[in-house]
């Protein structure tokens, strides 16, 4: 049974340490059976205070005095995030970051997730076998039926910037729903369709600003 919330109290920081939480407990799983707020603040590099209150959004899930068990929290947390069930998805592009993304897909899409097909416009790739994946690329003027037929609502953008909102609007016509963007534009949609940007560019930006202003005493990956 899937824990009951209320989606008010929900932010995008919150679902963010959500998953870095899962990881840190993945790291703990064979060795420990239980953990506590404090231990797990420590990895965080924030409060106990902050992980109980992140974690008191979704439920009580920890024994005063105590702390969580390890494995049930791990549940929970994969419940909550909607990775206990296979989540099918589409690639949309296949340049440099479409490639770094299907040469690898268990590393970098983990649990939960599988990738269904590979959609590209330049020609010469078109048709081109993926062998590790066991998927040919497909022809980009057929997404949008592809996602019709197929019931898809989540897609990877990994196409050219310059044609990103066009490609992510035609995508979000044929019905996805989610879309993590890996481009450098800002896709401009209303609210009920979810965007998450990956923009590697930007998150290096930021790391370079705490570099020079004393690293990670003052504020990376913090509330």
């Amino acid at each position: 049974m899937k824990p009951k919330y209320d989606e008010k109290d929900i932010s995008g920081r919150i679902v963010s340490r959500l998953t870095l939480y899962l990881n840190i407990l993945y790291d703990f799983l064979e060795t420990k059976e239980e953990i506590n707020s404090i231990e797990l603040a420590s990895k965080m590099n924030t409060t106990a205070v902050q992980v109980r209150k992140d974690l008191s959004t979704f439920g009580e899930f920890g024994v005063r005095g105590k702390g969580y068990q390890v494995r049930h929290l791990i549940e929970t947390i994969e419940s909550i995030l909607g990775i206990d069930e296979e989540n099918e998805l589409i690639l949309v592009g296949y340049g440099k970051m479409g490639k770094l993304i299907a040469s690898n897909t268990s590393d970098v899409l983990g649990k939960g997730f599988k990738l269904l097909d590979i959609f590209e416009k330049d020609p010469e790739k078109i048709g081109e076998k993926i062998k590790n994946l066991d998927l040919t690329i497909k022809d980009i003027k057929d997404v949008a039926r592809y996602i019709k037929e197929n019931n898809v609502h989540t897609a990877i953008l990994a196409v050219n910037s310059n044609v990103a909102q066009s490609v992510a609007q035609e995508i979000v016509d044929a019905g996805v729903e989610a879309i993590l963007n890996m481009t450098t534009t800002k896709l401009d949609f209303p609210d009920d369709i979810a965007i998450v940007r990956a923009d590697i560019s930007g998150r290096l930006k930021e790391l370079n600003f705490w570099r020079k202003f004393q690293g990670s005493k003052f504020g990376i990956d913090k509330d």
